[in-house]
């Protein structure tokens, strides 16, 4: 009879890779303690920081009650890729096991197996650590959407349902520029009517300043010349006319 749920197909897969992981590491390692089959894990929880600032890491935390042989697991969770960049290499897995990791855009798969002989977890356990970094600001929700796990006997368990928590990025403060002191090199042009601007950029040929106030210099020279020499004809012109009159009169 044909499948009804394509969208099981998928966690099929999962199960069965998961599975045949798990023998082939039997057989590697050695016989597998067989367990009557229990819950491998229950109560599953994703932790994060509240509130971060764009630009920070954001450390997450995939915890569960492992029950009593929880040998295996996969989770896949959810992101806004807009709002949350995965650090690659950055997830954590206990110890005494072997961890893989797949990404997409928007989505982020973590297995996990138990090696050998080692035992199955027992108690809570933190199942992944792993971080983001905040690339946007907005509301961020990250999720647990779908998970496997398996005792040593290969015996599977869903994630009873998803689980979320929501991370609120702030936008990165803008660091203003800084306002160039007076007289500083940026500082602006000098307001109209300081002809700092203009007594800087004109000089004579020899390099020497010739600003406004040695143009007004120069005008106050020129007609202090204009007036000796005007001065100097009407004496001039004074002493002929005395001398004229002088020789009138001894003629």
């Amino acid at each position: 009879m044909p499948e009804t749920n394509p969208s099981a197909r998928p966690r099929r897969a999962r199960t069965r890779a998961l599975a045949l992981l798990t023998a082939a590491l039997a057989v590697f390692g050695g016989s597998l303690a067989l367990a009557p089959a229990a819950h491998a894990a229950t109560g599953v929880t994703v932790t994060a920081p509240g509130a971060v600032t764009a630009g920070d890491t954001v450390t997450v935390t995939v915890a569960a009650e492992a029950g009593a042989d929880l040998f295996a697991y996969d989770l896949t969770l959810g992101y806004d890729p807009t709002l949350l960049a995965f650090a690659a290499g950055s997830e954590t897995y206990p110890t005494g096991g072997y961890g893989a990791v797949t990404e997409s855009s928007g989505t982020v798969t973590f297995t996990n197996t138990r090696l050998g002989t080692s035992p199955g977890l027992a108690g809570t356990h933190d199942l992944v650590t792993f971080s983001f970094t905040a690339v946007g600001s907005g509301s961020a929700t990250i999720s647990v959407d779908d998970g496997t796990f398996l005792d040593s006997a290969s015996a599977s368990q869903p994630l009873p349902e998803a689980v979320t928590t929501t991370v609120e990025i702030a936008a990165a403060p803008v660091t203003p520029s800084p306002t160039p002191a007076p007289g500083a090199p940026g500082a602006g042009a000098p307001a109209a009517g300081e002809g700092a601007a203009d007594d800087a950029a004109a000089s004579d040929p020899a390099g020497n300043s010739a600003g406004s106030l040695a143009t007004t210099g120069g005008d106050v020279v020129m007609w202090i010349v204009v007036g000796a020499a005007g001065v100097g004809l009407v004496a001039l012109g004074v002493v002929l006319m005395v001398r004229r009159r002088r020789a009138e009169v001894e003629a």
